[in-house]
């Protein structure tokens, strides 16, 4: 069952629709869902004052889809803590999509503004425009990042993406800005694009594939030689499978120059696996 959100007019304060989720929608009528609270400033409205509302939501949030449209970059948290069913979104949004999902799948056919999927512990979001800076990561003060789900990004992402993550996996077709993965403890990620300089600041755990060109890496990150991976083919065999746009081919026959980090930690198991094509800088022999 679906329900449609249109939005009314733009909007010039930011909204806060954490509301909008298919749990919250399930087995509501649209004037039950019109009352859903809104928070903009230091009031709260309804969903009903900003978007129009149509379709029929599910019994449950997994019979549940949502689509919405408008100029949404001023509409902040959009299924945050979503456990279940579908949004799609039809251009760019706001601040905080998906932070702290649990379950579910969101579609962005735009690009998204920062702490996208923040402390996200599952679920699926793809997203085809770019994402803003701190992607994954944990909110300012926690040491929980992303704990599981998977996220694709056909864009480029901002800075600081997947700090202090856990578990999970993360996709980029595009570039990824300075100082992803700090304290980084676990999860894979796959950079089809470049990545800009301090990565895996503190990082112990995880790990990170990188086709395009590394910036550079810390000091404190040792390299560990430098081969065919057939491991590293699964992963990329694994993005070829659920997203096909995101690689032309796979290199098969290329090497990898495998470094390890950051051993400023003590001993660290982060892998950081680069294109040796791409990342002859890496490494002077």
């Amino acid at each position: 069952m679906k329900v449609s959100l249109t939005l009314q007019k733009e909007i010039d304060i930011p909204i806060e629709v954490d509301s909008i989720t298919p749990t919250n929608f399930a087995n509501k009528d649209t004037k039950e869902i019109g009352k859903l609270p809104v928070h903009q400033g230091n009031q709260v409205l309804n969903l009903a004052d900003f978007f129009h509302i149509k379709g029929t939501s599910g019994k449950t949030p997994n019979e549940t889809k949502i689509t919405i449209h408008g100029h949404l970059k001023q509409v902040k948290m959009i299924g945050k803590k979503m456990n279940g069913g579908k949004i799609t979104i039809e251009g760019d949004v706001g601040w905080y999509l998906g932070a702290e999902m649990i379950a579910g799948r969101i579609h962005v056919k735009g690009s998204v503004g920062p702490w996208a999927a923040a402390q996200m512990q599952g679920g699926n979001i793809q997203i085809e425009g770019d994402a803003g800076d701190y992607l994954c990561g944990g909110y300012r003060g926690s040491k929980e990042g992303m704990n599981g789900g998977r996220v694709y990004v056909a864009g480029n992402v901002g800075r600081e993406m997947a700090a202090h993550m856990r578990k999970g996996f993360i996709a980029v077709r595009g570039s990824v800005g300075h100082h992803a993965a700090n304290r980084m403890q676990g999860g894979s990620i796959i950079v089809i694009g470049n990545v800009a300089e301090r990565i895996g600041i503190e990082a112990t755990r995880g790990m990170i594939f990188v086709l395009g060109k590394i910036t550079s890496l810390l000091p404190t990150f040792r390299f560990s030689g430098d081969s065919q991976r057939e491991f590293a083919n699964y992963y990329l065999r694994y993005l070829k499978d659920r997203r096909p746009d995101f690689l032309d081919t796979i290199p098969i026959q290329s090497k990898w120059l495998k470094f390890m980090g950051d051993f400023a930690e003590g001993q660290p198991e982060l892998e950081v696996y680069a294109l040796s094509t791409k990342n002859s800088h890496l490494f002077k022999r």
